[in-house]
C-alpha cells in the first residue's frame, strides 16, 4: 500500500530575509515552518558576525500564514553546554518567542542540528511537541518526534560534499546506523549533478511512491550564493507535482507520524 505524500520546507535563524522566501512560498501555495532565535549570537559556525532577528511586528505578520518555531535564545549548540546552560537557552527563548507572537509554539530545531539524548530531553520536558534535526536524505519521518529528520538542504553542493555529508552523518550516529533508511533517497540523490535536478528526482520519488520530502534552508545563506531563482524555479516544480492537501507544516509532519493522541493539540492564547 503507498504511503501518503507529504511536502514540507523549513527556514532556521529567522532572519529578515525569511520573509522573502515566505513571498515565495505563498506565490506557490506551498507551506513550511519558520525557525527563530532571539538573536543569531556573534561566534557562530555560519554566521561568525551574528545578527539580530525579526522584530515582532514582521513575525506576528509571518506568523499569520506559517508555522513559527523556537531555535532557542541565543542560536547556541546545545550539546557542548552545561546542562542548565542548555535548558536555559530552550526555556528562555521558547518563551521569548511566544512573547512576540502572543501564543504557544509547538515547534523546536536545534541549533546547527546539534542534540544528544539530554538536550532532546530538555526539548520535550519545555513543552515542545517535537525537535527538527538536520538529518538528511530522509524520506520519511522518525518513530521520535524529537528526532524529526529532512530531505534536502537547499545549497548547490557537489555530489562528492553530499556523500561526505551522507557518511559524517552516519559517523555521528555512534553506532545507530541509520543507512539502510537513508540510502534509497541519498543515491536518487547523488546521481544528479546539480541542485535542480536532485530536487526535482526527490519530489517525483515522494510523489510516486509516497513519503515525506522535507526541505530546509536559511534565507541568509540564499542571499549570500544568490539562489533566489533557483528556489523560485524548485518551488514552482513542486507545486506543479505536489497535491494541494500533501502540502503541510511541520507540525503536521510530527503529527502524522505520532501514534493516536499521543501528541496534544497546541492551544492559541
Amino acid at each position: 500500500m503507498k504511503r501518503r505524500t507529504l511536502f514540507t520546507t523549513s527556514w532556521d535563524d529567522g532572519h529578515p530575509l525569511d520573509l522573502r522566501v515566505a513571498d515565495l512560498l505563498q506565490k506557490h501555495g506551498l507551506q513550511g515552518t519558520f525557525y527563530v532565535p532571539g538573536r543569531v549570537a556573534p561566534g557562530g559556525c555560519c554566521n561568525p558576525e551574528g545578527f539580530a532577528v525579526m522584530a515582532g511586528p514582521a513575525l506576528r505578520r509571518l506568523g499569520v500564514e506559517f508555522e513559527i518555531g523556537s531555535h532557542t535564545l541565543d542560536h547556541h549548540s546545545l550539546d557542548g553546554l552545561p546542562i542548565d546552560a542548555a535548558r536555559h537557552q530552550i526555556v528562555a527563548g521558547k518563551q521569548w518567542l511566544e512573547d512576540q507572537l502572543g501564543r504557544p509554539v509547538a515547534g523546536f530545531c536545534y541549533p546547527n542540528g546539534h542534540h544528544n539524548a539530554a538536550v532532546c530531553g530538555l526539548v520535550r520536558e519545555s513543552g515542545f511537541q517535537y525537535g527538527r534535526t538536520t538529518e538528511d536524505m530522509h524520506d520519511g519521518p522518525s518513530a521520535d518526534p524529537f528526532q524529526m529528520p529532512v530531505s534536502l538542504h537547499f545549497y548547490p553542493r557537489r555530489r562528492v560534499d553530499v556523500a561526505r555529508n551522507f557518511v559524517r552523518e552516519e559517523r555521528r550516529r555512534l553506532g545507530e546506523w541509520r543507512w539502510p533508511r537513508r540510502l534509497p533517497t541519498f543515491l536518487a540523490a547523488v546521481t544528479k549533478v546539480d541542485f535542480e535536478a536532485r530536487f526535482r528526482a526527490l519530489v517525483d520519488r515522494v510523489c510516486e511512491r509516497g513519503g515525506v520530502f522535507h526541505m530546509w534552508g536559511h534565507s541568509w545563506e540564499i542571499d549570500r550564493f544568490n539562489g533566489w531563482a533557483l528556489l523560485d524555479s524548485v518551488l514552482r516544480y513542486a507545486a506543479e507535482r505536489v497535491p494541494a492537501e500533501a502540502r503541510v507544516s511541520n507540525a503536521e509532519i510530527a503529527r502524522a507520524a505520532a501514534p493516536s493522541g499521543q501528541m496534544r493539540p497546541v492551544m492559541e492564547s
